[in-house]
């Protein structure tokens, strides 16, 4: 018997121990035979390692013909040129933040900024959007600065779902962009840590907005942009931190940030977990969306972003795979999927959601 994680897992390896997701769901039973789709399943339930037998089963599932969701990105030649850009992109900003940071220097956030913008606009006219870009740089192994990238642009998309002018669009963007600039003081090792934070080490990383604004205000960036930094884990019901602002002691920019900060964080891999499907974060947006967040925000952000895979493939928690035809405004992460001939409500048929995008 071994511990390997799940990002590791090859088709044909044979569970050890049953597998249960953290509300107590059994996932995967022991000695079963993993399969492309099985370890898709793992994935989608955020499980980071498993126990597997030393032998593997001598008859290997066959692996899926068709490329997933991801792959289809990948594959696309614009998706090629984007991920150059992004990669000199998340250099530059690494150099421009941590030359700040380290040498105390002034910083030059009107080039910084410029450069995201002019990677926004060289993505339209793409035959893919720009969120599906972002969703094909998920493998991208410097976090921190490829988030904040990634939260920018985010950001840029949501301010003109909102219908915001164009000075305000750059603004978000700007906020986006700088908003995660106080982690620059935490020492890698705990942004990167795979287990549980200690008290110490949890106190480090809540202090990153504090450092973030001391850091964007010497720079004398607007308003808005500081405040970003400081407020964007601030939440409408006071459960934030660094001080526990209630929603009318939050700037709108922030409100907008956390949004676009928790989707791409949660979608994305980390150290000590796999990404989430992004029906299980909407489905968390939901939960908590009106206490915690701003209402015509996370609305508005939560019905563009399910529609956009009104047409995709996805695969259900019981096994069926189809296409996603119909996204319900009461409850958008539970569509009605085409399976083959049938045609499947998930708002009415509980046992079963969405755990992956193919």
């Amino acid at each position: 018997m071994q511990k390997i994680l799940v990002r590791n897992l090859q088709p044909g390896m044979i569970t050890a121990e049953d597998i249960y997701a953290i509300n107590g769901q059994l996932i995967v039973p022991k000695k079963v035979i993993l399969s492309d789709s099985t370890i898709e399943k793992l994935t989608s339930f955020a499980i980071y390692s498993i126990r597997v037998e030393d032998e593997m089963s001598a008859v290997t599932p066959p692996a899926r013909q068709q490329d997933s969701y991801v792959d289809r990105i990948k594959a696309n030649p614009d998706f090629a040129a984007f991920r150059s850009r992004f990669e000199k992109n998340v250099d530059t900003l690494r150099i421009g933040m941590n030359r700040i940071v380290d040498l105390n220097s002034n910083m030059d956030a009107e080039n910084l900024l410029s450069q995201t913008l002019s990677l926004i606009e060289s993505s339209k006219g793409s035959s893919i959007s720009l969120m599906d870009m972002l969703l094909g740089m998920r493998e991208f192994d410097d976090s921190t600065y490829a988030h904040c990238i990634s939260v920018s642009m985010i950001c840029n998309i949501l301010a003109g779902w909102l219908n915001m002018n164009e000075n305000d669009r750059v603004l978000a963007t700007s906020c986006g962009l700088f908003a995660d600039i106080g982690k620059t003081r935490i020492p890698e090792a705990i942004l990167t840590k795979a287990g549980p934070l200690s008290k110490t080490e949890f106190i480090a990383i809540k202090r990153h907005p504090i450092d973030g604004y001391n850091i964007l205000d010497k720079a004398g960036l607007p308003e808005e942009v500081k405040n970003a930094a400081l407020m964007h884990h601030e939440k409408n019901d006071g459960s934030g931190y660094p001080y526990g602002f209630t929603g009318d002691k939050i700037s709108r920019f922030a409100k907008l940030v956390t949004v676009a900060d928790i989707y791409d964080a949660m979608t994305s891999p980390r150290a000590y977990r796999e990404p989430f499907c992004p029906f299980d974060v909407i489905d968390q947006f939901e939960e908590e969306g009106f206490e915690k967040y701003d209402a015509d925000i996370i609305l508005t952000f939560l019905r563009n972003i399910s529609n956009s895979f009104i047409g995709q493939r996805v695969r259900l928690s019981n096994g069926l795979e189809g296409e996603v035809i119909f996204i319900h405004p009461e409850n958008l992460s539970r569509p009605t999927i085409k399976c083959g001939d049938k045609f499947i409500d998930l708002t009415q048929y509980k046992n079963a959601k969405i755990v992956s995008v193919i």
